[in-house]
């Protein structure tokens, strides 16, 4: 082991020659394959992210006596009511699915240290091995998102409250500049909250998750121990904090661009398949029922499923990399991860000096 801890930044190096020596040298298939499951399964794709933002506007009548009224679109309820079990019942699966994948991530989040640990990806039976370990960081996961969710409404309602009960939205024109200061202190509070969340997803992630799997301890546990860590050595996890987002940012980047390329590659034949299959379909006069539109589903499942196991594929060495960078930076300050990570060389028993003749016992007797 190390013996003094070095910077985030001179681990970055060790980092890239464990990825290339797991993954290249020599490159095994079979190997990558798993880990491109435990990718998925994890979620630990290589960075990115996307959503849309769109404007609606609907028109609305303007009743007598209201000076603003909020746009609500019209909702025919006489034909959505037919399909509205369908409608809760999707919902409930989503939510099912959502959950269910959150578990399984959390179990699935120490196999992949363990895979990069000690060079190997072991998923037969893995699941018993470390279930308790996850079903206990899946218990944090949901707790700090619900408190998450109530910190974030307070955050956001109690000034809300506040100034609509002082009156500041009732004479908005009377009271621009204290809405103005306002809002302006709301956006920097919530980029503080965000950011304050995401750092503590990444600690739990990163420094909880090696202590819970070395010392077989649930996660608050972990949070015990790693907290002396932090108050010692600031600057150091703070240094960490910093150089992953810049990493993550480049990797996002990069496995972005190859993600999109491949993406291309993939819609042309695709796109050539799905016209034939439109085009036949509707010379033999096929159109859509309950069985074509179950059809359709199943088959778009199956392409983006492939689709989403090619993102992990194609960022696997992004996950070895940032999950060897963790091991080599937590693992010089904490002895019983160093002493995988950093083992001490062999001892070799010295060697007898040149030219001197073995001792001879005396005879007995």
């Amino acid at each position: 082991m190390t013996s003094k801890p070095l910077s985030a930044v001179d681990y970055i190096a060790p980092a890239f020659a464990q990825t290339k020596r797991q993954l290249f040298a020599p490159f095994r298939l079979l190997r990558w394959t798993r880990l491109a499951l435990v990718c998925l399964l994890t979620g630990e794709f290589a960075g990115g992210g996307g959503g849309y933002s769109g404007r609606f506007n609907f028109p609305a009548a303007r009743p007598k006596g209201r000076r603003f009224l909020l746009a609500v679109p019209h909702v025919h309820w006489g034909k959505i009511l037919p399909y509205l079990p369908w409608i809760v019942a999707g919902a409930g699966l989503l939510f099912l699915l959502l959950f269910l994948w959150i578990y399984v991530a959390s179990v699935y989040r120490f196999v992949l240290f363990d895979s990069v640990l000690y060079d190997r990806c072991e998923l037969k039976g893995c699941w018993r091995r470390w279930e308790p370990a996850g079903r206990s960081y899946f218990c944090w996961c949901i707790s700090i998102f619900l408190v998450s969710v109530v910190g974030l409404a307070l955050l956001i309602g109690t000034p809300l409250l506040v100034a609509w009960r002082a009156g500041l939205f009732h004479q908005a024109r009377a009271h621009l500049l204290a809405l103005i200061l306002g809002g302006a202190a709301l956006f920097f509070l919530l980029i503080a909250f965000f950011v304050l969340d995401a750092v503590t997803a990444l600690l739990a992630k990163d420094f909880c998750v090696p202590i819970m799997a070395m010392e077989n301890v649930g996660v608050l546990r972990a949070w015990g121990r790693l907290f002396p860590m932090l108050a010692t050595e600031k600057t150091a996890f703070a240094g960490y904090v910093l150089m992953k987002m810049v990493l993550a940012l480049g990797s996002a980047v990069i496995f972005g661009t190859a993600t999109f390329m491949a993406l291309i590659v993939l819609l042309i034949p695709l796109g050539i398949v799905g016209s034939i299959v439109f085009i036949v379909g509707k010379a033999i006069g096929l159109g859509l029922n309950a069985a074509t539109v179950s059809i359709l589903i199943a088959v778009g499942g199956v392409i983006l499923a492939g689709f989403l196991y090619l993102v992990a594929l194609i960022s696997t060495p992004a996950m070895v990399f940032f999950q060897s960078y963790m091991l080599h930076f937590f693992g010089s300050r904490y002895p019983a991860l160093g002493a995988v990570v950093f083992p001490e060389p062999p001892v070799t028993p010295p060697s007898p000096a040149l030219g001197a003749s073995p001792a001879i016992e005396p005879a007995i007797g």
